[in-house]
């Protein structure tokens, strides 16, 4: 019996991935980085411990599950893209709670829940 040499080309979708491993470590790993980069410039990281706590989990929370989904190289461009939302989340974090503050806060405008 010969073994066939695949080429990612050829390689059929349930054959094993030898480097599945790569892009769930690389949104481990680069989700933090670019939090703390991007979280410096706006002192997110002097904030309230749970705001820094859920800030860090939630790009984590997104590249957990490609960890744990079949190895096999149908699954790569989906473990992909779940690094590459990590780490968007994780860049675009202080604008996302930029935002959601002031969408509170027009809201509350509007109800009349907020006194000047």
């Amino acid at each position: 019996m010969t073994q066939t040499a695949w080429t990612p080309r050829t390689r059929p979708a349930d054959a094993p991935d030898p480097l599945w491993w790569v892009a769930p470590l690389a949104g481990t790993l680069g989700a933090p980085v670019l939090l703390l980069l991007t979280g410096s410039t706006v002192e997110l990281l002097s904030a309230h411990p749970v705001v820094i706590a859920v800030s860090f989990l939630v790009p984590l929370l997104v590249a957990l599950p490609g960890w744990f989904l079949a190895r096999t190289t149908r699954r790569r461009r989906t473990r992909i893209g779940l690094a590459g939302l990590a780490c968007a989340i994780a860049a675009a974090y202080p604008q996302i709670l930029g935002g959601l503050g002031v969408v509170v806060l027009l809201v509350m405008l509007v109800t009349g829940n907020a006194s000047s």
